[in-house]
């Protein structure tokens, strides 16, 4: 009897989970965020998208489980067509994620950080700042990097898994380390 209630809680909690996000995604398209009907979303996606922000999600755009869309008021998220995002992702601020690229698990995309100048001031006091990423077309970005404020990525480039992006990354070159740096271009193997 205790495995049959234990297996009934546990696909209503997963049914729970599912209405959450189909009652927050509704929400979303009611207020004028464009997200397109073949955009899919797996398990606890969370979308945390202020009013004031602006949403953009493409045909055929794919999130996976346990991931974060985080945009504050003024920010402007897109992801184009075909962006696969894995699991455990993470993408917050003014972000701009072009077709076709791909977003290993446990990235972290994200447009601000924090100020640290005052050194008479705690750091949480400080505010912050913030500049958006720009991702090009038919970009992977593999497992665990990590893509800072003010960073664009050109177009067929790749990030190495475990990279730190904090500077431009040119279109077709493959980087890697912390902070990454363009080690070769992929037209030249």
């Amino acid at each position: 009897m205790k495995v049959i209630v234990a297996k009934l809680a546990a696909a209503l909690f997963r049914r729970m989970q599912g209405a959450e996000l189909f009652l927050t995604l509704r929400r979303l398209r009611r207020s004028g965020h464009d997200i397109h009907p073949s955009a899919t979303f797996g398990p606890r996606v969370q979308l945390h998208i202020h009013e004031e922000a602006s949403l953009t999600i493409g045909a055929g755009v794919q999130v996976l489980q346990d991931s974060w869309l985080i945009a504050h008021p003024g920010d402007t998220m897109v992801l184009h067509e075909k962006v696969f995002l894995s699991q455990h992702c993470t993408v917050s601020g003014s972000v701009h994620i072009g077709k076709n690229t791909l977003v290993a698990g446990y990235a972290t995309i994200i447009d601000s950080d924090h100020v640290i100048a005052d050194t008479a001031r705690p750091i949480m006091e400080q505010g912050g700042v913030s500049s958006p990423i720009i991702i090009g077309e038919d970009v992977w970005i593999g497992t665990h990097a990590i893509v800072l404020r003010g960073v664009s990525i050109g177009d067929h480039a790749v990030i190495a898994a475990n990279s730190v992006v904090t500077r431009d990354v040119p279109a077709w070159a493959v980087a890697a380390g912390v902070p990454a740096r363009a080690i070769r271009d992929r037209r030249a193997t």
